[in-house]
């Protein structure tokens, strides 16, 4: 397999199809990355955008181009040296007609071979649906939408079927009426069943022939209370699989191990496994089978599989665990924060909050919202499992509301996504105990919550378990393993797509996994513990800056976090900017949009994405109004205040959208424009210095660097559809062939400093990633392997610099050194301006080569001047000349 050196994520789709992804082997190889990383490639629902909606996990979506176009493009990347890393989605399935497990137990019920597949409460609690499954598609209630005659029949080859708009479903073939039997045959089949539907009979004989099927169609807003399958958040369309059943992951993984077995992937990143039921146990299965099918040669690494985890701020993946990692959320947040100013980002906050609520608050409130309206569902389906937990015990019986409250607020306390019983491990380990009694302790306060049933919960989840009765132990595991898997969904939901949209008083930190309300001071230290954690336990971690699902880029980021370097120009730029556009500010129900909270994230937004040139240009001005207006679209409807993807608004979003087209309107805000323009320029330095220390770090840490499609160059973005938008290859192809042709200049730092000037950070990220790409290649052991030991500084900068060492025993090593929070040192923070700077390195090396710059660099009595290595960049990556 090849070695695992970067990984560079390609987002597969109709408009960039496997045979795309071929085409551009060749550039990733020269850019020096080991592995092409693939969004999923099995067959998904039609146009999916994305592949998590796969419908058929046995072959591959012909959409992407086919089997045989994923065997071309691993052929293509193993002739270049490269791998292929596959997402594979484990936990759920797109449902609709184009999957055919689902539509066979749509027709055939709890009788269909698939009915285990699917993660169905066939005993539902009403009597309505026992038995069936509730499918929420209808724009009204059922009468209503037959009453429209918006149901009808229609003849297919694979049947009658059941249409509703866009929306089909089959028909038990045992109780389709003998008069239309042979209707799939007529050539008048149309006009036989419109017929037979007709009129107050014919709705009738339709109500009663749906009455009869395995599932009951409902009004959409049904789901938040009685849909009785489990789904992937809140998303009707994707339904949960009981994958822990042996048979559900060797059908579903059956084409993923085959790609493993004949060499066709060399790794896999798991998509969501916290959704699953038992993730230890599913890890175990999947590792033996992919062991099995491709075993470690002697002295190899084994198979890489990652997994997409996220971790709160002091957790870290699970040990016992057979994965190389995760696919590092926890290195994006961590590193973030080093580039926020404390005492910046303080004012930012203060002025922000003006007495309002924290982000805790916020936090809390919103998954406490979730729990009690989109994810309802979930509690209703588990509180009467805990209430049969309780009378089994002979505890005293509380009504199922109470346990609901109870099983809701501890969801709330939860300072993680979730614990991780299991049926080999049913009891909590030390760390699981730790925040269950951390999230109880909050519960106690809580004079709202029946006592015996948060005792009843208490018991269920830290209690001793061994000796219990058969079937109430099974009770209760069966309760537990419920109850984690929603957990995790009520973070996402709570805290990524909700709280993160609303509580933004500095953008940049509300990111996914990341937590807004943690002090920024002691940021470099967190980001040390977590590498020097990775260096000893997970080496092969992936390390990320950028992913399909984070909230901006990596690039908008930067700049944002110089607002912290900026805080008082930031703070009258806002009054000005308000005060100019006071008059564009309309009422919406008794109260002014945008409000002052929301102004600031679209300024925020603008700030990050607003290019440094070409900005005149009409393309780009109608290019940057749509973008943002899409932005805050979802943006608002996520946060739910004022609008909602359940409850749009559309007075309230029409005038956040007119307000936009304001800001962007050539004639009207002219003067808006400029200032804005001048702004950015005043804090894009500090964003380059920003983009090039993480870069740096980024491709020098413990762990494998993760690379997202074309963030090799300058790239803004937002939160998706924005930051899936297609990549200009050709920009980044001939950006390249710039950089290989300027690698012979015999004073690399002219270069350098004629980008930096110019505030060129495109061309200086391809120059990074391509030249520290080599490096880790021609140094893999280190970089692979190396020990990680932060290093101490002295002098007037010594607190803004992030430096840490990689080792090894045999005395190869590297210094990795990058200036942050750089506003403050002087407009150019190279050369002299770190003159009484210097690094401890010990007396480990007589010389130093800097592999960005070029030059050799002494050591002095064990120390760097930083004045020397960060001669043209803010920036150094310095390897140790081996003694003669």
């Amino acid at each position: 397999m090849p070695t695992l050196i970067g990984t560079y994520r390609l987002q597969l789709n109709a408009d960039f199809t496997l045979h795309d992804a071929r085409q551009r082997v060749p550039y990733l190889q020269r850019l020096g990355v080991s592995h092409l990383y693939c969004s999923p490639v099995l067959a998904a629902r039609e146009g999916s955008t994305h592949g998590y909606d796969v419908t058929d996990p046995t072959q591959v979506s012909a959409m992407l181009g086919g089997e045989a176009a994923f065997v071309a493009l691993a052929d293509a990347a193993h002739e270049h040296g490269m791998g292929i890393v596959l997402d594979i989605v484990p936990n759920h399935m797109g449902i609709g007609p184009d999957n055919p497990y689902w539509d066979d137990v749509l027709a055939r019920g709890r009788a269909s071979r698939y009915a285990e597949w699917f993660d169905v409460a066939w005993r539902a609690p009403t009597r309505r649906l026992a038995g069936k499954i509730l499918v929420p598609v209808l724009g009204e209630t059922l009468e209503k939408v037959m009453q429209r005659g918006e149901l009808t029949l229609r003849a297919s080859a694979a049947g009658v079927r059941v249409h509703y708009f866009n929306h089909h479903f089959p028909i038990d073939p045992t109780t389709l009426p003998p008069e239309l039997e042979v209707a799939q045959r007529d050539p008048l089949a149309r006009e036989i069943l419109d017929s037979w539907c007709a009129g107050e009979h014919g709705q009738a004989r339709l109500r009663a022939l749906l009455a009869h099927q395995h599932y009951e169609l409902a009004f959409w807003r049904a789901a938040q209370r009685d849909i009785n399958y489990r789904r992937f958040f809140d998303v009707n369309e994707l339904i949960s699989l009981r994958v822990e059943r042996e048979e559900v992951f060797e059908a579903t993984h059956r084409a993923v191990l085959h790609f493993v077995a004949d060499g066709i992937v060399d790794g896999l990143r798991v998509d969501h496994v916290d959704g699953l039921l038992e993730p230890r146990r599913y890890l175990e299965r999947l590792r033996r089978a992919v062991d099995v099918r491709r075993p470690a040669r002697a002295g190899e690494p084994r198979f890489p599989i990652f997994v997409e985890k996220i971790l709160a701020s002091t957790e870290t993946v699970r040990r016992d665990w057979p994965v190389d990692g995760t696919t590092g959320y926890e290195f994006l947040t961590a590193l973030e924060d080093v580039f926020v100013d404390p005492e910046g980002h303080a004012m930012i906050e203060q002025r922000y909050r003006r007495g309002g609520s924290d982000f805790s608050s916020v936090a809390t409130a919103s998954k406490r919202r979730v729990l009690r309206t989109a994810l309802n569902a979930d509690v209703r389906r588990i509180a009467p499992m805990l209430a049969s937990v309780a009378k089994r015990a002979r505890w005293p019986e509380r009504p199922i509301a109470a346990y609901a409250a109870a099983i809701v607020e501890l969801i709330v306390a939860l300072p993680v996504y979730r614990t991780y019983l299991d049926a080999e491990h049913p009891e909590p380990d030390e760390r699981d105990r730790a925040v269950l009694i951390e999230a109880f302790a909050r519960l106690r306060d809580n004079a709202t919550l029946d006592h015996d049933a948060v005792r009843a919960l208490e018991q269920s989840l830290l209690c001793e378990w061994r000796s219990a009765e058969p079937k109430l132990a099974h009770a209760r595991l069966s309760f537990v393993l419920r109850w984690q898997q929603i957990t995790g969904p009520s973070a996402a939901k709570g805290i990524e797509d909700t709280a993160l949209y609303i509580y933004a008083p500095l953008t940049s930190r509300n990111e996914v996994g990341g937590d807004p309300g943690l002090p920024v001071e002691g940021a470099v230290d967190r980001l040390h513990g977590r590498l020097a954690e990775r260096a000893q336990y997970s080496p092969r971690s992936l390390n990320t800056t950028n992913t399909h699902d984070t909230k901006r880029s990596a690039d908008a980021r930067a700049r944002l976090d110089a607002l912290s370097e900026h805080a008082d120009d930031w703070a009258r730029a806002l009054r000005r900017w308000r005060r100019w556009h006071r008059s564009l500010r309309v009422p919406v129900k008794g109260r002014c949009v945008p409000s002052h909270f929301t102004d600031d994230f679209i300024y925020q937004a603008l700030i990050g994405i607003w290019p440094l040139t070409r900005a005149h240009v009409p393309e780009t001005r109608e290019s940057l109004r749509t973008r943002l207006t899409e932005y805050l679209e979802k943006a608002m409807r996520e946060a739910k205040i004022s609008t909602s993807w359940t409850d749009p608004d559309d007075e309230y979003e029409h005038a956040i959208a007119q307000f936009i087209s304001h800001l962007l309107d050539r004639d009207e805000s002219a003067q808006f424009q400029t200032d804005l323009r001048r702004f950015i320029a005043t804090i894009a330095p500090q964003a380059l210095y920003n983009t090039l220390a993480r870069l740096v770090a980024h491709l020098t840490a413990p762990g494998v660097p993760d690379i997202y499609q074309g963030d090799e160059l300058w790239y803004a973005a937002l939160v998706d559809p924005d930051n899936r938008r297609p990549v200009d290859w050709a920009a980044r192809e001939h950006a390249l062939d710039v950089v290989e042709e300027e690698g012979s200049a015999p004073d690399r730092r002219v270069i350098l400093a004629a980008r930096r000037d110019a505030l060129q950070a495109g061309e200086l990220k391809m120059l990074l990633t391509r030249d520290l790409l080599r490096l880790r290649r021609a140094h893999e052991a280190l970089f692979a392997s190396g020990s990680f030991e932060p290093l101490s500084a002295t002098g007037e900068h010594a607190g803004r610099l992030l430096a840490f060492r990689r080792a090894l025993p045999t005395g190869e090593q590297a210094l990795v050194l990058t200036g942050r929070g750089t506003a403050s040192i002087g407009e150019a923070p190279i050369g002299a301006a770190w003159s009484d700077t210097s690094v401890n390195v010990g007396d480990s090396s007589n010389g130093w080569h800097c592999a960005i710059h070029g030059t050799r660099i002494a050591s002095r009595e064990g120390r760097i001047r930083l004045g020397e290595a960060f001669s043209a960049l803010p920036v150094a990556v310095l390897v140790a000349e081996r003694e003669v």
